[in-house]
C-alpha cells in the first residue's frame, strides 16, 4: 500500500496565499508582508518564499526588491485575453462535445440554477460557478485547449468574485444565464447552449471591464 504524504510546508503555503488571492480576500494590487506571511501561517522564512516564486511564475503576484510583493491586478488587455480564451474554447466544447456530458449532472445543475432565489445571496455561489464551467470543460477531450483553458482558470475566478463584489445584481443574472445553458444542455440542444455560453461570456466580459474600469485608482489599466 502506497504511503500518502502530508504535504509539504512550501505546499501549505501555496495553497494558503493562492487560495486568498483566489478569493480576492487578498485584492489586486494589495502589497503583502512576507513577515505578516510567515506569522499568519507560522512557517520560517523559507517556504514562504518558495510559495511566493511559485506565485510569481504563474502570474499571481509580482515581487519588488526593496518594496515588497504585490498581488496581480488585471489590465483591459488582461481582460480582453482571458475571454478570448473562453470565448474560443467553451462554446466550441458544447457545440462538439456536449453529447460527452453526463445528463443527471447537467439535470441537477439546471435544477439549483431554477430555484435560486434572488433573495438568498447563496454564499456557494463561486463555488457553483466554477463547478458547472468545470463541468462543461471536462467534455472537451483535447488536451492541448484543456490546458490552454487551465492557465486562465484562478483568473476566472478572481474575475467572478470582483464582478459580484461590485454589480450585485450579477450573481442573479449569472444564475439565469447558466440556467438558459443547462437547459439547452439537458434538451441536448448542443447548438443552443454554445449561443447560450456566447451570450453568458459577453455579459460577463462586461461586468469584468465595468469592475475593473470602477476600480481603475487600485488596479493598473493600460
Amino acid at each position: 500500500m502506497a504511503v500518502q504524504r502530508e504535504p509539504s510546508m512550501q505546499s501549505k503555503a501555496y495553497e494558503f496565499i493562492k487560495h486568498k488571492i483566489t478569493t480576492c480576500e487578498y485584492a489586486p494590487n494589495q502589497l503583502l508582508s512576507e513577515a505578516v506571511l510567515q506569522e499568519e501561517l507560522g512557517f520560517s522564512r523559507t517556504p514562504v518564499r518558495e510559495a511566493i516564486g511559485r506565485l510569481e511564475q504563474e502570474g499571481l503576484v509580482k515581487v519588488f526588491p526593496k518594496r515588497g510583493i504585490v498581488v496581480s491586478g488585471f489590465t483591459i488587455s488582461d481582460i480582453g485575453m482571458i475571454f478570448e480564451v473562453r470565448m474560443l474554447v467553451e462554446p466550441h466544447t458544447l457545440r462538439n462535445y456536449g453529447g460527452n456530458l453526463d445528463p443527471d449532472s447537467l439535470t441537477r445543475f439546471s435544477e439549483t440554477f431554477h430555484a435560486y432565489d434572488p433573495a438568498d445571496r447563496c454564499p456557494e455561489f463561486y463555488e457553483l460557478d466554477d463547478q458547472f464551467h468545470s463541468l462543461l470543460i471536462s467534455a472537451l477531450p483535447n488536451e492541448y485547449l484543456r490546458s490552454l483553458y487551465s492557465r486562465i482558470q484562478t483568473q476566472n475566478i478572481r474575475l467572478r468574485v470582483m464582478s459580484g463584489q461590485y454589480i450585485g445584481s450579477r450573481l442573479q443574472e449569472t444564475m439565469a444565464e447558466h440556467a438558459q445553458i443547462a437547459d439547452a444542455c439537458v434538451a441536448r440542444d448542443w447548438e443552443g447552449a454554445a449561443r447560450a455560453m456566447e451570450h453568458h461570456l459577453e455579459r460577463s466580459k462586461d461586468s469584468s471591464l465595468a469592475t475593473i474600469l470602477h476600480n481603475h485608482g487600485n488596479t493598473n489599466i493600460i
